[in-house]
């Protein structure tokens, strides 16, 4: 049987996701940035193919809150299981609004700033087994997420929105001006006088 199936297209490759042909399209301009950084290619290509490893150690110690589009993945699963007949999962089927509204990550613990370095340490090393390479990632932080950031097309917010925007917030901060005057104002004509 032959189907009709959309792809994108991204130079001589083809891709089923717009996701795949940008990450496909930025790849070379992610290199071109870490190569001004390092010269060292075998740290790009360790850098490159492990981009989710090094973030996710990055993100070590932060509270993740339940985004929008995970919370449409979890009602799209919770809906497939109401129309599973599987008995085993009565109970889940009888509170499915209840697990949708409450659900939440796992609590994370606070971490300071050391532990925080120490954990994403641990972490790059447990990938890499290279406590040199994870060390230079550390300290190199900044550079090295601005690397990934590579090519990421930024929306530009046009000129009218901005000027909006600012007058905006001109009157709404001369209203508060405005209300504050008139709050000290009541507040002092309503002191009693001290003879």
């Amino acid at each position: 049987m032959t189907e009709i199936k959309a792809v994108y297209a991204a130079g001589d490759k083809t891709f089923d996701t717009k996701a795949e042909a940008v990450d496909y399209l930025r790849r070379p301009l992610i290199q071109e940035a870490f190569e001004a950084v390092t010269g060292n290619s075998d740290v790009i290509e360790w850098l490159m193919e492990n981009q989710e490893c090094v973030e996710a150690a990055f993100d070590t110690g932060t509270i993740k809150r339940v985004t929008k589009v995970e919370k449409k993945k979890l009602d799209k699963a919770l809906d497939l299981l109401k129309e599973s007949d599987e008995p085993g999962f009565a109970f889940l089927v009888e509170n499915v609004d209840a697990i949708s509204s409450s659900f939440r990550w796992p609590s994370v613990k606070r971490m300071t700033d050391e532990e925080k370095v120490s954990a994403a340490k641990l972490a790059i090393v447990a990938e890499s087994d290279d406590e040199a390479l994870a060390d230079w990632i550390i300290a190199n932080k900044e550079a090295v997420i601005e690397c990934y950031k590579a090519g990421v097309v930024k929306r530009t917010v046009h000129p009218n929105a901005q000027s909006g925007l600012a007058k905006y917030k001109e009157e709404k901060a001369a209203e508060k001006a405005a209300k504050e005057a008139a709050a000290a104002k009541l507040a002092a004509e309503q002191e009693p006088a001290v003879e």
